[in-house]
């Protein structure tokens, strides 16, 4: 799957697992993987807002969310269970390999179930597949080339207009 750069919007909010990823296609890495019971509002958290302990430099290790090139996420119907979604992202460490795991407590029900060969099976064939979505932060040279074409359709427009002068 390309990485899309769908509106933000555009991000469920459903429960799921998601990983942050650092570099550029073809040279990434995993620098956080994660779980919430609403993947747009925690992404948010820790992009948009910037409060999340990951994001918020409070710890000694943390994620500088400037440096995240994007984010993919997998949503899978167990994943409406929190033992479920633990349980998936002890697999996602393992499989991913993230420079940074999320500190969240884990019950033991999530340990054992994690532990499970078919649920471990199931969720790293989830996570080796094509995620359920992915979204890519804007990056500054991409604004600014984005700015510079706006700026030259805005000037085409203008030079249509009825009496206009052009820029010397």
């Amino acid at each position: 799957m390309p990485i899309s750069s769908k509106p933000w919007n555009a991000v469920p909010k459903e429960p799921g697992i998601y990983a942050m990823y650092g570099g550029l296609p073809p040279r990434t890495w995993v620098a956080y993987v994660g779980q919430a019971g609403n993947v747009a509002q925690r992404l948010a958290q820790h992009l948009d807002r910037r409060s999340s302990s990951v994001a918020t430099g409070t710890s000694a290790v943390g994620l500088n969310v400037d440096y995240v090139a994007y984010v993919a996420w997998w949503l899978h119907p167990s994943f409406r269970d929190k033992t479920h979604r633990l349980a998936a992202e002890l697999v996602a460490f393992r499989v991913l390999e993230p420079a940074l795991r999320s500190r969240g407590g884990i019950e033991q029900s999530a340990i054992d179930l994690s532990e499970d060969p078919q649920f471990a099976s199931d969720i790293k064939a989830l996570l080796r597949g094509d995620p359920t979505g992915k979204y890519q932060l804007p990056a500054l040279p991409d604004l600014a080339d984005r700015m510079a074409d706006l700026e030259a359709r805005l000037k085409r427009l203008e030079g249509l207009l009825p009496g206009h002068i052009p820029d010397r």
